[in-house]
């Protein structure tokens, strides 16, 4: 009867849907070309619904979340693999991280106009906090699945960088501390 806890628990199989939809496009796309049901999108309004999902629970935990970014820049992707590969670092910058969050979208090297000729730029997804950060010592094996320095599950990191490569991307530790997590996406093409 509570609407707080009906809303809370409405977002929560939100999560989980889109979850699954993640895993069932990792796991189709590992049995065929992972990059073949790639399409053209603007990444950050791929992004939106995303970070609107999170505001809240950032929120409760008084702590600012923000997306930056051109609305224009494109790539070519999978959304759903997108979503949830920065639902993951979003999470983890919620539990591990502090102060600030911010996700921020720009061509790689953005001093490159996006009108100028010859091969476009990948795109990055940055996702940056103000915390501590990730210590030396768990630095080289946070993506390695089923390892932990905070006693959860080690799965999300891993997902989220097999989600991101399973569409010829990448996610990178940038930087330790503060933490920032870098999602390099291929370029769409200029056709597109």
């Amino acid at each position: 009867p509570d609407p707080e806890v009906v809303t809370e628990a409405d977002e929560a199989m939100a999560q989980v849907d889109r979850l699954t939809t993640a895993i069932d496009d990792l796991v189709r796309s590992s049995r065929s070309d992972g990059a073949a049901d790639a399409s053209t999108v603007r990444v950050r309004g791929e992004l939106e619904p995303v970070i609107d999902d999170w505001r809240r629970p950032f929120a409760d935990a008084g702590r600012d979340l923000e997306l930056r970014g051109d609305s224009s820049v494109t790539a070519l992707v999978t959304g759903s693999r997108l979503r949830e590969a920065v639902s993951v670092l979003l999470h983890n910058a919620l539990d591990h991280g502090g102060g600030r969050c911010v996700v921020t979208v720009r061509l790689v090297g953005e001093s490159r106009s996006p009108a100028q000729d010859g091969p476009r730029p990948p795109v990055v997804v940055e996702v940056s906090d103000e915390g501590a950060g990730v210590s030396d010592e768990l630095a080289p094996h946070i993506f390695d699945r089923g390892f932990s320095g905070a006693g959860s599950t080690g799965v999300g990191l891993a997902l989220a960088r097999a989600l991101v490569e399973a569409d010829g991307g990448r996610l990178e530790l940038q930087r330790r501390r503060p933490a920032l997590f870098a999602v390099f996406l291929p370029a769409a093409r200029v056709d597109q």
